[in-house]
């Protein structure tokens, strides 16, 4: 029901530029209609949220619809994708996820509803108006569903592994609408769908890795047309990480330890979608990749420095180590490079440090560069050594961002 005002709406396609072309047609409406400055601005924000979600995750149409007077605010967009968006419990430095998040913050008041037809609206209200839009909900159309369990699911790594995928993928899709002018590959939309069923369907990870749990089983509920998307998402995000390595993409590409829990995700949907029983997941390192090598003159420096001293690379490999370093945990020099860090890492801290590597890669945040630290490390006997150390970052023109750790006995 109409509620009196201005009222305008546009199409858009599902290209880059609409974010742009909505923001200024809400500009544009609201300006007409006497909206404040203020009240316009939140109302652009949310809009170019809306529009943008709608762009990477439904990849069809949009339709924009505006309301308004002086007063008050509604803004509409319809889209075919049938699923509902949903909150990301990412970590608070997150770069992507947080959308919901703002428009609960910033509306007065916001709604969604499955459209009977296929698709789905999305809305927010600014200001108080004067009578409310008579929207009732609209019951999905009925639609088989499979449940497939997540066993032993370590958690940490679950939820790096869903935040960097998230992130990767949506640079993916939108590097691919603005390089085509006909929509994106129908391997990218595959993959698209599988991560928004997997989204929707655990998000209780995010609560279990905040209340400290390491390992739990996760029940995943989604719509059986998106079970044979899940080999694509995980071929896709190989690719991506692929892309990334050579500079196609800028969100890094994932830690071996990330691509693991892809590989065992994608691989329970397919096994317990024919029948099979869960296979827990257990620690499956997997798909490691090599970056440029670093001048060999800062790695000989690090070998023959006095202190004990280990640099490692982006992939968490180990490159260098000072003979001091390499003794406080049982090794050789030479025998450490090529291991992984997470090799001088107790078991029960590992998922704890890839997750927060990721975080790092993904946003740059991290509250343990440059202070000392007290740690356990793990001596190549199996035991434990209590040690103190301070970790940096360092520079190399060929190879970018690498790591250098002070290590000494505590």
């Amino acid at each position: 029901m109409y509620t009196g005002g201005i009222q305008r709406l546009v199409t858009l396609p599902p290209a880059p530029d609409s974010a742009r072309q909505a923001r200024r047609f809400v500009g544009e409406v609201l300006a007409s209609a006497g909206v404040d400055a203020d009240r316009r601005d939140t109302a652009v924000l949310l809009t170019s949220e809306l529009v943008t979600n709608g762009i990477v995750h439904a990849l069809t149409e949009l339709q924009l619809t505006v309301e308004a007077t002086a007063t008050w605010v509604r803004v509409e967009v319809v889209d075919g994708n049938p699923n509902l968006p949903q909150r990301r419990d990412y970590d608070d430095e997150a770069m992507t996820g947080r959308g919901l998040e703002m428009l609960e913050l910033l509306a007065d008041d916001l709604g969604m509803q499955p459209l009977a037809e296929e698709g789905k609206r999305v809305w927010f209200r600014l200001g108080a108006a004067p009578t409310e839009r008579d929207v009732e909900p609209v019951a999905p159309p009925a639609q088989s569903t499979a449940t497939v369990a997540l066993r032993n699911a370590p958690i940490s790594l679950y939820c790096a592994w869903q935040q960097h995928a998230s992130a990767i993928l949506r640079e993916a899709v939108i590097a691919a609408l603005d390089e085509s002018a006909v929509g994106i590959p129908d391997d990218l939309a595959m993959a698209n769908d599988a991560m928004s069923a997997l989204s929707g369907g655990t998000s209780e990870a995010f609560a279990l890795r905040d209340a400290g749990v390491q390992h739990a089983d996760l029940l995943l509920t989604m719509p059986a047309q998106s079970v044979p998307h899940f080999p694509v998402l995980r071929d896709v995000l190989r690719q991506c990480s692929a892309m990334s390595l050579v500079g196609q993409l800028l969100v890094p590409p994932a830690l071996p330890e990330i691509q693991a829990v892809r590989n065992w995700v994608a691989g329970e949907v397919m096994r317990q979608a024919t029948g099979l029983e869960p296979t827990p997941y257990i620690e499956q390192p997997d798909d490691h990749f090599i970056l440029d090598e670093i001048a060999p003159a800062r790695l000989d420096a690090i070998r023959c420095a006095t202190a004990g001293m280990i640099a490692a690379d982006r992939s968490n490999r180990i490159v260098a180590a000072s003979a001091v370093a390499a003794e406080i945990v049982g090794w050789e020099p030479a025998e450490l490079e090529g291991h992984r860090l997470v090799s001088l890492i107790p078991a029960r801290l590992r998922d704890a440090h890839v997750a927060g590597f990721t975080r790092y890669l993904l946003d740059g945040s991290s509250a343990h560069f440059g202070r000392w630290l007290e740690l356990p490390a793990l001596h190549r006997d199996g035991s434990e050594v209590p040690v103190r150390l301070r970790i940096g970052r360092t520079e190399d023109a060929n190879a970018g961002e690498y790591f250098v750790a002070t290590v000494e006995r505590a």
